[in-house]
């Protein structure tokens, strides 16, 4: 008798000691300040340009891109590379991509890498591929920092604002970036019409040598 005496005091004790335990961790449960939900912005470790303090660079990754621009200055947007060009191309309804679309080609581009990056001056144009409708871009190259770390330039899609960006160059392997080397007709014309101009120049001076003999 006296053991399950003892036994049933020392369950009661086991209770009472829970209920006790129980009620203080609610308690301090309760006065602590609920946690805000994280943003889609403050989940990643790398801030948005639209974040980031004037002057600092942003990481450059699919992320931090999603509100840089889209179109260059002509208003020209690209979609894809085809052919080592700069390329936009757009199906009818229901069908392929690949199948049937009307191709509208850009600059020629190179893919850059470990090699070649060095070979990068100032102001030139680079799109960024983030796997997404369409390319970003295009970015400037403004120069090198150590690291090294590439720095880029480049405006929002609708505000008229300037976002810097940097990428280690270790990582041009997983992000693709693409340098534009093309160059437009149109300075091509402009160097024929110098040397047409030249020719009728030496023909005027001849004949006037003609006319004074």
């Amino acid at each position: 008798m006296t053991k399950t005496r003892k036994y049933k005091k020392s369950k009661r004790k086991k209770k009472r000691f829970m209920r006790k335990t129980y009620s203080i961790q609610k308690r301090r449960a309760f006065g602590r300040k609920k946690s805000k939900t994280p943003t889609s912005l403050s989940i990643f470790p790398d801030k948005s340009p639209q974040l980031q303090d004037k002057g600092v660079p942003t990481k450059l990754n699919s992320f931090t891109t999603k509100n840089v621009a889209i179109r260059d200055s002509k208003g020209r947007e690209f979609n894809a590379i085809i052919n080592d060009r700069l390329a936009y191309r757009r199906a009818p309804r229901g069908q392929n991509v690949e199948d049937f679309s009307e191709i509208l080609y850009g600059p020629s581009v190179v893919q850059l890498s470990k090699s070649n990056y060095k070979k990068m001056k100032k102001g030139d144009s680079l799109y960024f591929d983030r796997g997404s409708v369409a390319l970003r871009g295009p970015f400037k190259f403004i120069n090198v920092t150590r690291g090294p770390e590439i720095l880029l330039e480049v405006g929002d899609t609708a505000y008229e604002k300037r976002y810097l960006f940097s990428i280690s160059v270790n990582r041009l392997t997983k992000e693709k970036l693409y340098l534009i080397t093309g160059k437009s007709g149109k300075s091509k014309k402009h160097k024929s019409k110098k040397h047409k101009s030249k020719k009728r120049k030496s023909k005027k001076r001849s004949k006037k040598r003609a006319s004074r003999k």
